[in-house]
């Protein structure tokens, strides 16, 4: 399938993209000139959904940061492309960039030598684009750019695996897992999400979640690539996600050897507890955590007598809110960062 890039451009950088079309083929429409990128994005009767990418010259806008931000807020709400910002001078605009990377908007291109622009433009238009850590990293190197300091993190390895399973179906496995990917997207990470079960919930969520992007037997979304168990992937990543399902014995076996950690999912109702005990008798790893979902308040102080150090989640209607439980992902991260 044809990518199509809309590109709104100032008139001297109206060929920074080109070279997408001439080595990739990918089809660029451009737009040369003055823009208010806000009257373009709300008045602009055009349907920009065909696009896979729109990419913006700054020096193209004649927007105020409040009315580019406004903008952003109202094009996301309305049209899935990926957006890219082209910023020559991005010591000059730090307060826009803070408030784009506050946004959710990572794709900001900004290299002055030729090569270098067109390998972060090439970036921006991978499946996952540019992440959060590595356009803070980028913008901390910068010399004059002083007034915000970037905390980044790198981590002991690549492709850490940590699995999530439960002790029983409708535990919320699924919900903790993919929670946890998009907390560890959101914070920079690059992270991928297998299902590594029999329950092929993936199938269904492009239908139902606008803005995912299909691709083969990969889903990306929200800065986290997602595959079923069998699918083909090459890229290195920062973490891997294994959603395991039911800790069965195979389940477990295969975590032990396998994988760096694993959270256990459990409900905590009197003739629940039996199975979570059996379960986390087998597991016998040392970096399990055990998380609990739907607890009543009233019962938290009795399973922490009980069982020690236990995490509690927070109600979590939307699958893809990685801060709703950030305190209980901080703590499954932290033997993972490089100190």
């Amino acid at each position: 399938m044809t990518r199509m890039l809309l590109y709104l451009s100032s008139n001297e950088n109206v060929n920074t993209f080109d070279f997408l079309y001439d080595e990739h083929g990918i089809i660029i429409k451009k737009l040369s000139g003055s823009f208010s990128f806000k009257q373009f994005v709300i008045y602009d009767i055009r349907s920009l959904n065909h696009y896979n990418y729109v990419a913006i010259d700054l020096k193209a806008l004649k927007d105020l940061d409040i009315d580019i931000i406004e903008a952003i807020n109202a094009f996301k709400k309305m049209y899935s492309s990926r957006l890219i910002f082209y910023i020559e001078d991005i010591k000059h605009h730090e307060k826009l960039i803070v408030k784009l990377i506050d946004e959710g908007v990572y794709n900001i291109v900004a290299s002055d030598e030729v090569n270098e622009l067109k390998a972060e433009i090439l970036k921006a238009i991978s499946d996952l684009g540019i992440s959060k850590r590595e356009i803070q990293s980028k913008l901390s190197q910068e010399k004059d750019f002083d007034a915000i300091q970037y905390s980044t993190c790198t981590f002991v390895k690549n492709n850490i695996r940590i699995a999530v399973t439960g002790t029983q179906n409708r535990v919320g496995t699924t919900t903790m897992a993919i929670n946890f990917a998009n907390y560890l997207a959101n914070n920079g990470a690059k992270v991928c999400y297998i299902e590594a079960n029999k329950q092929k919930h993936l199938n269904e969520l492009p239908e139902f979640y606008q803005g995912m992007t299909v691709k083969e037997d990969s889903i990306i979304y929200n800065g986290v690539k997602y595959l079923s168990l069998h699918a083909e992937c090459h890229d290195d990543f920062d973490f891997i996600i294994y959603d395991m399902g039911i800790a069965t014995h195979k389940v477990i076996s295969a975590i032990s050897k396998n994988c760096d950690a694993v959270v256990l999912c459990t409900t905590g109702k009197p003739y629940e507890l039996k199975q979570f005990e059996q379960v986390k008798k087998l597991m016998n790893i040392d970096t399990t955590k055990h998380l609990f979902s739907f607890i009543a308040e009233s019962d938290k102080t009795k399973l922490e007598k009980r069982y020690g150090k236990v995490y509690f989640s927070n109600y979590t209607p939307d699958y893809f809110d990685g801060d709703v439980n950030e305190m209980i992902w901080e703590d499954v991260l932290n033997p993972f960062i490089k100190r």
